[in-house]
């Protein structure tokens, strides 16, 4: 386990979308289900320009990218 440290609004902002009794692991992960980063959609997007399209599952594999580029 871990602790994160985030300002006492944001934690308020949080508890009041986390409902059904979730644990903040289920709630987190369906946030980042969600979640797509800039990065990645500037990626994306430069790659349509380029008619460079993604194959299934390869969207993973761009974030790793652009984490090992520092982005």
């Amino acid at each position: 386990m871990t602790s994160i440290p985030v300002h006492e609004e944001i934690l308020r902002e949080l508890q009041a979308r986390k409902t059904g009794g979730k644990t903040w692991d289920v709630f987190l992960s369906e946030l980042l289900e969600e979640y797509d980063p800039p990065e990645w959609l500037a990626e994306l997007e430069a790659r349509r320009k380029k008619g460079r399209w993604l194959a299934p599952g390869a969207l993973d594999q761009v974030h790793v990218d652009l984490r090992r580029r520092g982005r």
